[in-house]
């Protein structure tokens, strides 16, 4: 897929254009001295963005109410750390080689190579940890794959991340075309899935637990399987010592009770959950989760 810089020439994406200039000159310096810049900047932040601030705590409240204030503080600050080191990943796979980043673990590829030998669909299912760039330039190399995701709603930034993403995997899923995911699936492929936000009823939300709060979440992880047979494998990325070493695990396949929807959804659920508190100060808590399923239920987030 090609990217065409001349259609994003007006002025209003100009600050757009300045952040891939400062991503690519931040790569000109060691992979080290960008980890620890990115740190740095995932604090500036924390103390710049007040509202992605305001949601994280509360969803650090929420999800861990037996911490104290200033615990959930430094587990707020530690989670903008990791952001930005994501964001320093992120510069890294798009202007320079993922070889010269240190060692890479990887365990369980097994379990994808079994799959799909059998002539069987994989969903990789993972939470929203903010290891996302490298996982595709290391994995979609090695298997046929296509990642669902949300278009962002700067055209310049999607056109770009579309571009970028494709260097290394078969293609993206916009994360309501259903339809594409299963065609996928079905021809044996790969597709990333992170079915762990909010979503509307309009959208086929249905009311669960994440946390122990009530939530909305979709439904549509158990119909695919239940339309595609598909093997669910979960997959968990770490980010080790500040950037200095990365492990990937994929682990056995789970299998889910398709013909109950609720409770298949309620097993995607528990099964993220379980994966975000093995690493909480990975996962990207500034999205908000933890919307109310109903009007009856207040927002936490006000």
């Amino acid at each position: 897929m090609s990217f065409q810089a001349r259609e994003f020439l007006a002025p209003r994406f100009w600050p757009t254009w300045l952040g891939f200039g400062c991503f690519w000159l931040l790569t000109r310096l060691p992979y080290p001295l960008v980890m620890r810049i990115s740190r740095g900047l995932g604090l500036l932040t924390y103390a710049l963005l007040i509202s992605r601030r305001h949601t994280t705590l509360t969803n650090l409240r929420l999800a861990f109410p037996e911490l104290s204030e200033p615990a959930r503080k430094a587990l707020a600050k530690d989670a903008f750390r990791h952001v930005g080191m994501a964001m320093g990943e992120t510069a890294w796979t798009w202007y320079r080689s993922i070889d010269t980043i240190g060692p890479i673990e990887t365990s369980g590829t097994e379990y994808v190579d079994e799959a799909l030998l059998k002539g069987k669909g994989v969903i990789l299912l993972q939470a929203h940890f903010t290891v996302l760039e490298l996982c595709a330039a290391i994995f979609g190399a090695r298997w046929p794959m296509r990642a669902v995701y949300d278009p962002p709603k700067n055209p310049l930034f999607a056109a770009y991340l579309l571009y970028q993403r494709n260097r290394h995997m078969d293609g993206m899923i916009d994360n309501r075309a259903i339809r594409e995911m299963v065609r996928r699936l079905r021809a044996g492929e790969v597709v990333w899935y992170s079915p762990d936000q909010s979503v509307s009823v309009s959208h086929g939300g249905i009311p669960t637990r994440y946390f122990g709060q009530p939530v909305l979440t979709t439904s549509g992880s158990a119909r695919i399987v239940r339309m595609t047979g598909a093997t669910v494998i979960p997959f968990i990325p770490e980010r080790k010592s500040n950037g200095e070493g990365y492990a990937f695990r994929f682990l056995p396949p789970v299998e889910f009770d398709s013909d109950d929807l609720l409770a298949a959804t309620q097993q995607v659920n528990d099964l993220l959950e379980a994966q975000v508190r093995t690493q909480p100060e990975q996962y990207l808590w500034a999205h908000k989760r933890f919307k109310p399923p109903s009007r009856e239920h207040p927002s936490p987030y006000k």
